[in-house]
């Protein structure tokens, strides 16, 4: 005989229960009967609603632990409404008033939802991709390490021992105060802009194994830089950019969406302190 088998699964995007009897295909959360309550009945979907609301705290603990006292909150938030409804509460105009301003925040919240998933559609990706590769123009890029100290004296004295034929990463490992030493003052690759322009100046005065002769002052202190490669960029894969390019997508669409909402509307912004005053008179 065949096993009603309930699996949890867990994304770091999304929550899924599934429901199956051997290898059928899932059944919708919103088809699966968690609880009854007299003819009333709570779903999987609003199991793994209620969960989603939980505060991050909970959510740390397994569904598994966490699911009788969600069914039993849902059982419990059911029979309250229902005295509420019992007691017209529902007719009450602070309620009414109320129930408007969460219909429209939740109207507005799916609108924006489906205006942003029509936007990054897989050929908005792709035209903004294509663009960047038209728009792409190399540049040189660097590897370098550095050894961090806070006064020039330690600096000097980490160069004597690099004469000496220290090893450069042993150095940073045990000297380095930057967050890199641990990685043997590694700092991966980087372009011209991305460090201040004393440390930016020295790198492009040195050649490729080459150590600056001198420490580098800058606002974090006293660098001994080793450049360890130079190559000129290439444009980087879609999948290596995908998720800023949906970032970019998104946050120009509600730009652009909020100029055209605005458009011939009449908006005042009172201000703040007038506000503030009316409210505590």
């Amino acid at each position: 005989s065949k096993c009603l088998i309930l699996k949890l699964f867990f994304t770091s995007l999304k929550l899924f229960i599934l429901l199956s009897t051997s290898l059928a295909l899932a059944e919708n959360p919103k088809n699966i009967i968690a609880a009854n309550v007299n003819e009333h009945i709570i779903t999987a979907q609003d199991v793994l609603d209620a969960y989603e609301r939980l505060p991050s705290k909970l959510k740390e603990k397994p569904l598994p632990e966490l699911y009788p006292n969600i069914i039993n909150e849902l059982i419990n938030q059911h029979l309250i409404t229902e005295q509420a409804y019992k007691e017209k509460l529902d007719l009450n105009k602070t309620v009414i008033d109320q129930i408007k301003k969460n219909k429209d925040q939740i109207l507005a919240r799916f609108w924006i939802n489906n205006f942003l998933l029509n936007q990054t559609k897989r050929e908005n990706i792709e035209l903004f991709y294509n663009n960047y590769l038209k728009a792409f123009k190399s540049s040189k890029e660097f590897n370098a390490s550095h050894i961090l100290v806070k006064e020039e004296q330690q600096a000097l004295e980490i160069l004597k021992k690099l004469e000496n034929k220290a090893k450069f990463s042993e150095l940073a490992k045990t000297q380095s105060i930057g967050p890199s030493g641990k990685n043997e003052g590694k700092l991966g690759w980087f372009t011209s802009g991305q460090m201040v322009k004393e440390f930016e100046k020295a790198v492009l005065s040195l050649k490729k194994g080459e150590i600056t002769k001198k420490p580098v002052k800058t606002k974090f202190g006293f660098h001994i830089i080793l450049l360890n490669e130079v190559r000129n960029s290439k444009p980087k894969k879609l999948s290596e950019i995908q998720q800023n390019i949906i970032n970019r997508i998104k946050k120009n669409s509600l730009s652009n969406l909020e100029k055209k909402l605005r458009q011939n509307r009449k908006i005042i912004i009172n201000d703040f302190k007038d506000v503030a005053q009316k409210v505590n008179n």
